[in-house]
């Protein structure tokens, strides 16, 4: 499918939870308090848009404004506009349900989009399941999602791949063989400290000490002398880009000059704003980046960069490339109806996204392959070598 178009945001406070409603005609941003245009097929987008780890889900709803802006002006699906239908989970996961089953009793919505935890998503799953309403998630990396549901699906990597992979790359292309291994106290942290872990020691290496910690955690001193007294070759962060920049910081500050490799929460121009000059040449993997040579990115940095004057997360290229996948469906599919969208979402093979090739397995996990980054010049750069 050749078309690609966004939605503008309108606030609602509810009872309970924080919904924006977007909408919008032509490709054009519908205005504050704006009504679904007639016809319009409206897309469910659930993330966390408030708090402390709003960056994520918001970066996310730029993508998806963007892409929705660009199909819209290119005809829409089915002749039709898309519109979104938007909700802050507010990083709760009792607000899974909830949501889900708001989502579920709209029977205009043919698909929902987002994610910012695997919590969040677990626990809304069962009731997407029993209503049939397809999930393409774009920031949710937790293994159990995998084959959770047969309406489940995800642009982003798992983070059993993503750990696998690191841990492949800095033991192939960067000879570590020690490492000290730090990572968030949650789903997403031990998942990819663990894959990382064993990957590290099926390489032959060894994990010179592994210490998690809490989300909100600002003074890093005992954690970061406890990592430097292994004598490690590297340190490796999972863990989200606020805690990640501060823990960078304290390493530097430390006096160590230690190779610094991290997990893809830590891929966003906000580490770099936090880490400042502490963040030059530390090393993460992420799905996307900005100085992808690929038309497809190319063409999507420059939109995007025209359109919010900055350059896009990985976040907001996933679920780009999420609500394209879900526009082409419906498209594939000539319907709305939710078992023949879930289908068709299904059979997507290598379709050209600005994050790479897209392709389900049978878990609805993407397959393809991770992009490997260095901090250059305050700036996330593909590595080549």
């Amino acid at each position: 499918m050749g078309s690609r178009k966004t939605a503008g945001l309108a606030l609602a406070a509810g009872a309970a939870l924080l919904v924006l409603s977007a909408c919008s005609s032509g490709g054009g941003d519908g205005g504050e308090g704006g009504e679904a245009p007639e016809g319009a097929i409206p897309l469910g987008y659930t993330a966390t848009l408030s708090g402390d780890f709003a960056s994520y889900g918001l970066e996310m709803r730029e993508g998806i404004d963007l892409a929705i802006e660009e199909i819209n002006a290119d005809g829409g699906v089915l002749g039709r506009d898309l519109s979104t239908e938007v909700i802050d989970d507010e990083g709760k996961p009792a607000n899974g349900p909830v949501i889900a089953q708001e989502l579920c009793d709209d029977a205009n919505v043919p698909a929902v989009l987002g994610f910012s935890f695997s919590s969040v998503a677990l626990s809304g799953l069962p009731i997407y399941t029993q209503c049939g309403l397809p999930v393409v998630a774009s920031a949710v990396t937790s293994p159990e999602l995998s084959g959770a549901s047969d309406v489940f699906f995800r642009t982003v990597f798992t983070d059993a791949y993503q750990g696998a992979e690191a841990a492949k790359f800095v033991s192939e292309n960067r000879g570590v063989k020690k490492v000290a291994v730090l990572y968030q106290q949650d789903d997403y942290g031990k998942g990819v400290a663990d894959a990382f872990t064993a990957g590290i020691e099926e390489a032959g290496g060894e994990v010179t000490s592994s210490q998690a910690y809490q989300l909100g955690t600002v003074n890093f001193g005992s954690t970061v002398d406890t990592a430097l007294k292994g004598n490690p070759d590297a340190v490796f962060i999972g863990g989200f880009y606020t805690e990640a920049g501060k823990i960078v910081t304290q390493i530097r500050d430390a006096g160590s000059d230690l190779p610094i490799f991290a997990s893809d929460g830590a891929a966003s121009p906000l580490f770099i704003d936090l880490a400042g000059e502490n963040a030059e040449g530390v090393e993460v993997y992420a799905a996307f980046s900005a100085s992808d040579p690929r038309a497809e990115s190319s063409g999507f940095v420059s939109s995007f960069s025209k359109k919010y004057d900055k350059e896009p997360s990985s976040w907001a290229a996933l679920a780009y490339d999420a609500t394209y996948v879900v526009a082409d469906a419906i498209e594939s599919a000539g319907s709305t109806d939710r078992a023949e969208v879930a289908e068709a979402i299904r059979g997507t093979k290598d379709f050209a996204g600005v994050s790479g090739n897209i392709s389900f397995d049978d878990e609805g996990n993407r397959v393809g392959e991770l992009t490997f980054q260095r901090v250059e010049d305050g700036k996330f750069a593909v590595i080549t070598e």
